[in-house]
């Protein structure tokens, strides 16, 4: 049998299994053509990126002024733009991001230090590294034993491991949250 993996169509929200070495596929609901490809960004580009793929800036890279919808992201150079991450966007040391993201899971990887000034608003969090910022989850939020957190934290379920650090007020619990997407 192939190996296949689950996306969604970004236009109808239909979820699809498609082969898993597959470049690009149609949506069966709405005939909408759905990009797989993964992207590596080693300089500078001006592009929209709509993919269900996995957008990966590297440390010299930088996205300038745009719109992506993608499948996953990974961040260590520059972001400018828009940024919409349907399952995981891991942000690392030496990441800029300006504008705005929403993500199914935010990663917070050990090392990363990582300051947002508006409410982030995801379906869940990782967090190994430090967070400065208030943090609005629909599930769960993970501090693993390295994580630092400071800020506000609504959440309906919270890990604290221990030797992680929490500065600030947690609201943990059933319909604390409202959806990602409103």
């Amino acid at each position: 049998m192939v190996p296949q993996r689950a996306v969604t169509c970004f236009d109808c929200g239909a979820s699809l299994h498609v082969a898993a070495g597959a470049l690009s596929t149609l949506c069966k609901k709405c005939s909408s053509h759905i990009d797989l490809r993964d992207y590596l960004i080693t300089n500078s580009v001006f592009q929209h990126f709509k993919t269900q793929g996995t957008v990966v800036i590297a440390e010299r890279g930088c996205v300038h002024d745009t719109n992506a919808m993608v499948g996953e992201a990974v961040v260590k150079g520059v972001f400018l733009g828009k940024l919409t991450v349907e399952r995981e966007l891991t942000i690392y040391p030496g990441a800029d991001i300006q504008g705005t993201f929403k993500a199914g899971k935010l990663v917070i990887p050990e090392n990363t230090r990582f300051r947002w000034p508006e409410l982030i608003r995801v379906g869940a969090a990782e967090v190994s590294g430090e967070l400065a910022a208030d943090l609005k989850a629909e599930a769960l939020v993970w501090l693993k034993a390295t994580a630092r957190f400071f800020g506000h934290l609504q959440a309906s379920r919270l890990v604290v491991e221990p030797g992680a650090a929490f500065v600030g007020v947690a609201e943990i619990g059933a319909g604390k949250t409202a959806p990602l997407w409103a």
